[in-house]
């Protein structure tokens, strides 16, 4: 124990000396808080956006409702209060938005959920390829497309812990000052560890700084969660591990410090460039994604043929896919004004849409499986994963999004369609219970969590125990 508090206020004596060191810290300080400011902007406009389409819902809300007291001795009033309780005219002066809000810690990681349309308009003809419906693509080649504190932690806090410990033993042996910790004997080799251990502890210090800070500031923009801040402090923490662990390994070899340094640098370019870029590459030829224009060539088609389609043979399907309505089934339903025959047609073009998305949304799933089982031979991937799943930016949780926003928009059809086949108008009471989106979290969401979190620290701790089993001078 004196030994270890020896070398700490000796290296912390160091430090204070080293105003290059201390500089460079500085430096990474100020580029975290740069990071944090740039989440939590990024949040924020991201909040004021959805709060703008509340209240313009809000406000639209409000005049459909004082349409069913309009004053009727004026024609405009008259008119207005005759459109009251009209189901289409409701959907059309005031759609739904199916919004999803962000979740705690998202200004900390800013993934591709907030990449992607955070909102759908939901109408009984949901418009696939409309502004909020944008193309999926790949998680790797927007993981890191903003500056925030996930990307600072995985891709620059370890070139300062390679920057503070690439020299750790091999500056010792260039100055000669090795022989005479060696005469510490089996010392010799706790000194170095110790050594190594206080630059890493300001590279964890540093990092559990900016994270708690990061998440006072995410406080003010949504509510404080225990759970998910402890589990971003252990992910951090066990991805530092790792590259403490990768470090000592190289260090190790007993190699001169231009050459640990060029080791280390290497490593990080394989962890955070090259592997990157080999597994998403493989991912993008063994499952391509179609083009977005696939939908738009699909809606358009469906939209001609089933509205070409002969009038009794749409009837006949809308009443086999909705026998609930059967009873209501005359002879008139086949009429060129026909309000079955509008029903029918909104029906049936959004069950073929609906399986046209549910169809192009299987490849990207299944990339984002293959993505997930090969983020496991690379820690770095395996960590940004982790910290969007905390956040819920990840493209699972978008994925997971939509296929809710698919499954409510048949609620809001099946509910209006209620409605318009019986030719009955909403009631004032009816309009204050209008279906409502309400986001539910990603299944085993917490369990994957903390399963990755472990696996992590299996990797980085077996990684530490190769390199103490590497025979060298040291």
């Amino acid at each position: 124990m004196n030994l270890l508090k020896t070398v700490f206020l000796f290296e912390l004596r160091m430090l204070r000396r080293q105003r290059l060191v201390l500089c460079m810290i500085s430096f990474f300080l100020l580029t975290g808080l740069y990071s944090i400011y740039y989440g939590h902007h990024f949040t924020k406009r991201q909040l004021m956006a959805i709060d703008s389409l509340e209240q313009t819902y809000q406000k639209k809300y409000k005049e459909i409702a004082s349409s069913f007291t309009a004053d009727t001795t004026t024609a405009d009033g008259k008119l207005i209060f005759a459109q009251a309780g009209i189901p289409s005219v409701i959907e059309y002066r005031n759609p739904l938005n199916a919004i999803h809000r962000p979740a705690n810690l998202m200004s900390l990681a800013v993934g591709q959920r907030d990449l992607l349309p955070y909102y759908d308009v939901i109408t009984r003809r949901r418009n696939t390829v409309q502004g909020p419906n944008a193309e999926i693509a790949n998680p790797e080649m927007l993981a890191a497309g903003h500056f925030d504190l996930a990307y600072m932690i995985v891709y620059l806090l370890p070139l300062l812990a390679i920057a503070l410990s690439y020299n750790t033993w091999s500056k010792e042996k260039e100055q000669q000052t090795d022989r005479l910790l060696a005469v510490q004997g089996m010392h010799f080799k706790r000194i170095i560890f110790y050594k190594l251990s206080f630059r890493f502890l300001l590279v964890i210090l540093l990092a559990w700084l900016l994270s708690a800070i990061g998440i006072v500031s995410d406080v003010f923009l949504s509510s404080f969660n225990l759970t998910a801040s402890i589990f971003w402090l252990f992910t951090v923490t066990t991805y530092l591990l790792f590259w403490f662990s990768i470090c000592l390994l190289l260090i190790r070899l007993g190699q001169s410090s231009a050459v640990n340094a060029l080791y280390l640098l290497a490593a990080w370019c394989f962890f955070l460039l090259v592997l990157p870029a080999i597994t998403n590459a493989f991912v993008r030829q063994s499952y391509p994604i179609p083009l977005k224009t696939d939908e738009a060539v699909a809606l358009r088609e469906n939209s001609e043929a089933i509205w070409a389609m002969p009038k009794q043979k749409l009837i006949d399907t809308f009443y086999l896919n909705n026998p609930k309505f059967q009873n209501l089934k005359t002879a008139a339903d086949t009429s060129e004004n026909s309000t079955v025959r509008f029903v029918a047609y909104y029906d049936l073009l959004g069950r073929k849409m609906t399986s046209t998305i549910e169809t192009y949304n299987q490849y990207p799933q299944k990339q984002n499986a293959i993505s997930v089982k090969l983020s496991w031979i690379n820690p770095a991937t395996k960590t940004q994963y982790l910290l969007n799943s905390i956040a819920e930016t990840g493209l699972a949780d978008y994925l997971s999004y939509q296929n809710q926003v698919n499954r409510f928009q048949k609620t809001w059809v099946d509910f209006m369609t209620e409605y318009i086949i019986h030719n009955k108008n909403l009631s004032l009471s009816d309009l204050h219970h209008l279906p409502k989106f309400e986001m539910l979290p990603t299944p085993d969401k917490i369990k994957n969590i903390v399963i990755g979190i472990l696996c992590l620290l299996i990797i980085s701790t077996s990684i530490l125990l190769l390199a103490t089993k590497i025979k060298s001078e040291l």
